[in-house]
């Protein structure tokens, strides 16, 4: 077995901690991660956005409603503390009230669910103390370049994307200072990303089978077309 980095979790060979670069943000992020995400997920983004942003925490589970640490982080008045996730009346960055809440001096502690759609779901429901949280999405659409891992709707993004993207609305609504630079969280993603790419094209072309039903009829595509997935997407 090849050994891992104790960090990222990843091989020795294809760590990835030689590109993470701190962004500084002054928010504090809570990842709640999945089981899945944090045991058997090999191209999680969750753990790679908490590397980048000091003062991050994981927490790992699926009903958090008991978590002692959650707890005391979410009661914490130094802190206003939203759940990110799009809610039909979530708040954005550019709400006026999330300014007036972070007025007298709070930090804002974004909870964001790391798993996928199905069981981020499940994660909401089965813990009260995270769903009562307001919700706090983005204004703007945006396209994910997780280009070789489906997602379930196209407006869907990754954890490290939407860390991105959720930044750089804060920094237009001048939550966040304007001169930090979140670049390099779509730096180390696009890292992994390339890698996953490369290694994928390395393997249809050298013939070795893919995990999934529907490998072969799409590895048989891409030879003869000559075309393999790009991390931009297609317009």
């Amino acid at each position: 077995m090849a050994e891992k980095c104790l960090k990222c979790f990843r091989p020795l060979v294809t760590c990835y901690c030689k590109y993470i670069i701190p962004v500084e943000t002054g928010a504090k992020f809570v990842f709640l991660m999945h089981p899945k995400e944090a045991y058997r997920q090999h191209t999680g983004t969750g753990r790679l956005a908490a590397l980048s942003l000091p003062d991050s925490e994981i927490i790992i589970g699926i009903d958090f409603t008991d978590n002692n640490r959650l707890n005391r982080l979410l009661v914490d008045s130094s802190f206003y503390p939203v759940v990110l996730y799009p809610a039909p009346d979530a708040l954005t960055p550019s709400s006026p009230c999330l300014k007036q809440k972070l007025g007298d001096g709070r930090r804002l502690l974004v909870v964001v669910i790391d798993a996928t759609w199905f069981f981020a779901k499940k994660m909401l429901r089965l813990s009260p103390n995270v769903r009562s949280l307001p919700a706090l999405s983005f204004s703007g659409c945006y396209r994910s370049e997780f280009t070789f891992k489906r997602q379930p709707a196209a407006g869907c993004v990754s954890t490290i994307e939407s860390c991105y993207y959720l930044i750089k609305e804060l920094q237009q609504a001048e939550i966040v200072d304007g001169t930090v630079n979140p670049e390099p969280l779509m730096d180390v993603f696009r890292k992994m990303v390339d890698f996953q790419l490369d290694a994928e094209r390395q393997r249809v072309i050298s013939g070795i089978p893919g995990r999934h039903a529907y490998d072969a009829e799409r590895d048989a595509a891409r030879l003869q077309s000559g075309k393999f997935l790009s991390r931009i997407p297609a317009p």
